[in-house]
């Protein structure tokens, strides 16, 4: 799942229904007409390496923090906050517990399973899985709703899942963020203008931004990534989520707010 579908996923969990927009007058020949198509070399060689660094690596943790904005009924955008820290072993391993605005969430894939786990409500549930981590997140989203804001940094070849249907992409400039250098790129895919800062000195990225253009009220959504670590020594125990004493197993279809 990529992040356009990871919001509309959030849009269908909070119940919400875009309000609708009101007619527009059209637009003339010089307004319709679609912006000269821009595909920087350099902002594309920064997404190769960044690529090659996730890919070269066997294992990787890391931790975000996400907001994104959700409409609600009367038309505002509700902001809402999710911090994430994550394990991955390549091709068919993942670990994630997520906190914030919704309840604790904790999840495990091991290859053959994926496993779910409330802490708060003490709710667990398992299901057979998808053998690789580039079918998990779709088949974790259809079967319950349950989706992560990072999952292009999970899959074997960032670069390509990335640049899919890509429009355009540039490079901005270099800046500081968070006290180190990073590289500032913009990319636009359908639906989506994408930006993205690479740490100048890893090639790993610090954050991307998003704007959903074919949303009412353009959406926005911004994840921030720290703490990332490369070829970690993780225990098998990292991957496992075995049922705790005196929770309640659930079907893995029950919807994930449960």
């Amino acid at each position: 799942m990529t992040l356009a579908t990871w919001t509309a996923a959030l849009l269908l969990a909070a119940g919400t229904e875009a309000a609708p927009t009101p007619d527009s007058p059209p637009a003339s020949a010089a307004e319709t007409a679609p912006p000269a198509l821009e595909k920087d070399a350099r902002a594309l060689a920064l997404l190769h390496q960044m690529s090659d660094r996730l890919q070269r690596a066997k294992t990787v943790t890391f931790k975000t923090r996400s907001t994104v904005e959700v409409p609600m009924a009367g038309g505002a955008l509700v902001l809402f906050f999710t911090d994430s820290s994550v394990a991955v072993q390549r091709p068919d391993r993942l670990a994630v517990t997520m906190t914030g605005d919704a309840p604790e969430f904790r999840f495990a894939y091991d290859g053959k399973s994926m496993t779910a786990f409330t802490p708060g409500s003490r709710h667990w549930a398992t299901t057979a899985a998808p053998p690789t981590l580039d079918d998990m997140p779709g088949a974790a989203m259809e079967q319950a709703n349950v989706f992560f804001p990072f999952d292009e940094m999970l899959v074997a070849d960032p670069f390509a899942t990335i640049t899919k249907d890509l429009g355009h992409v540039f490079l901005v400039g270099q800046t500081t963020f968070g006290g180190r250098k990073a590289d500032h790129l913009v990319l636009a895919r359908p639906g989506l203008e994408l930006q993205l800062w690479l740490d100048a000195a890893t090639a790993l990225p610090r954050a991307v931004g998003v704007i959903y253009v074919d949303q009412p009220r353009t959406p926005h959504f911004y994840i921030e990534y720290f703490d990332w670590r490369l070829d970690p020594r993780l225990p098998a125990s990292t991957f496992a989520l075995p049922k705790p004493p005196g929770a309640k197993q659930i079907d893995f279809r029950a919807p994930a707010g449960q």
